[in-house]
């Protein structure tokens, strides 16, 4: 039965890895045609290169349309999860039953209701686990992006762009870095424009040295400069994780 279960949930995560894909081949193309060109001024001041945005080219709308998609399905696959651990407790999902993802910890009374009426129904050791799991700004603040961009792409296309040099003279690092809600790389803009000029600290740059910069997400308090390829990663990943944390209350 909790095979059964599971069945939609893996559907919905396929959908996304399937949009996922989709956006690297896009993303791909995007890419090979050079949509950013880089500067570095070292005449002004050599002890202080300056660096120079003369390109930066819009990302187009079907990518993000693809991004928005991936987001959802990811998203939508713990709401499946919620309906399906009520069911398991052989009840009926309520107007309100969805996996819950608040904007902080669940400390007050206003956000333990509203946690309460998205669980409504759930065995009660059930809840203990989705409660362990953090899921709030604070707490699990990989879930809650993936909440709120999905919250966000219901009305308006996704904002994103070239941005946040994610590497200088190599490969891009490895791992987080986020600063708040953003991604700290060397100091450049979150999306770089066309006519930005600005310079790196505590980093050595020339004329030669190659910069690397991604697409990334410009949503303003929830994920600025942060690569959209490294998102989507990291939110199937957690979204994976939770549901196989939480799978034994399907039995």
């Amino acid at each position: 039965m909790a095979y059964e279960r599971m069945s939609g949930i893996r559907e919905k995560i396929k959908r996304a890895e399937k949009h996922i894909k989709e956006f690297e081949a896009a993303l791909r193309v995007f890419t090979d045609s050079k949509p950013y060109a880089v500067r570095v001024d070292v005449e002004t001041d050599p002890t202080q290169p300056i660096v120079q945005i003369l390109k930066a080219d819009p990302v187009p709308p079907p990518l993000l349309c693809i991004v928005g998609d991936a987001v959802h399905n990811l998203r939508s696959a713990l709401d499946h999860l919620a309906c399906e651990l009520v069911r398991a407790n052989r009840k009926g999902p309520g107007p309100q039953t969805e996996f819950p993802i608040l904007d902080g910890p669940i400390t007050t009374a206003k956000r333990e209701a509203r946690f309460a009426a998205k669980v409504e129904g759930m065995r009660q050791e059930v809840i203990d686990a989705i409660r362990d799991v953090h899921p709030y700004q604070g707490g699990n603040n990989t879930l809650w992006r993936l909440h709120r961009l999905d919250a966000i792409d219901k009305h308006n296309v996704l904002l994103a762009g070239i941005g946040n040099i994610t590497a200088i003279g190599g490969p891009p690092p490895i791992g987080d870095q986020w600063d708040g809600n953003r991604w700290v790389s060397f100091g450049a803009p979150a999306v770089l424009k066309q006519g930005n000029q600005f310079r790196f600290l505590n980093t050595k740059v020339d004329k030669s040295t190659p910069f690397f910069a991604e697409v990334v997400f410009n949503q303003p308090n929830v994920a600025e400069g942060y690569p959209v390829i490294l998102g989507l990663a990291q939110f199937r990943r957690e979204v994976v994780l939770v549901i196989g944390r939480l799978s034994w209350g399907l039995r």
